[in-house]
């Protein structure tokens, strides 16, 4: 039994293939991400893509709708069977642990649905909340900027501050509760209607 002699050439293959295996698997096991976190850097990815089989653009545009009316969030604008522009509330959805108070906003926020056969995309365009605007205990409504977390939830070395330890799981769980209560009554209207055209 001789030694196998690796080559250059033989080692290139295989770091090709192994390069291809680490970015190709994720893709094809787990799809594209249809999930929301938020951190220093803000609320990421900017959207999702929520693939639905068999469901036409208008069909998802009309339940979108539905949705959002059964829901009870406002209508701001639409492009019909294109886009849908929505607003909603939520009491106590963003909060702070002071001294072991905990103390919550309500929060308003305004997203974007676009939509394509079998899928739509979900925005998140503006968020906001309703609390202390500053150190007198004034409350009002302040934006929530989107593309950075406010400098008052980190130190200067970028750790959360362990008032604002459960900011980023409330804004993020917000639109992915309200992504995956979309996902879910699109599925289930699509169910009831196979159903009775038995």
């Amino acid at each position: 039994m001789y030694p196998q002699i690796v080559t250059l050439k033989t080692m290139l293959k295989s770091s090709y293939l192994l390069l291809f295996l680490l970015f190709a698997t994720p893709t094809v096991l787990f799809g594209q991400n249809e999930s929301f976190s938020y951190d220093i850097n803000g609320i990421h990815p900017n959207y999702v893509v929520v693939e639905l089989d068999s469901l036409d653009q208008e069909a998802l545009y009309k339940k979108a709708v539905q949705w959002v009316k059964a829901t009870q969030r406002t209508i701001k604008s639409t492009v019909v069977n294109d886009q849908l522009h929505f607003e909603g509330a939520k009491e106590n959805a963003v909060c702070t642990t002071v001294m072991g108070k905990t103390s919550c906003n309500n929060v308003r926020y305004e997203v974007q649905l676009a939509f394509k056969d079998k899928k739509y995309r979900f925005d998140v365009v503006r968020l906001e909340q309703f609390g202390p605007v500053n150190q007198t205990g004034l409350k009002d409504w302040f934006d929530t900027p989107l593309d950075k977390a406010p400098d008052h939830y980190y130190t200067r070395g970028g750790e959360l501050k362990k008032e604002c330890v459960s900011i980023p799981g409330d804004i993020a769980g917000l639109f992915n509760d309200l992504n995956i209560s979309l996902k879910a009554y699109l599925l289930k209207e699509h169910v009831a209607e196979k159903e009775e055209g038995w």
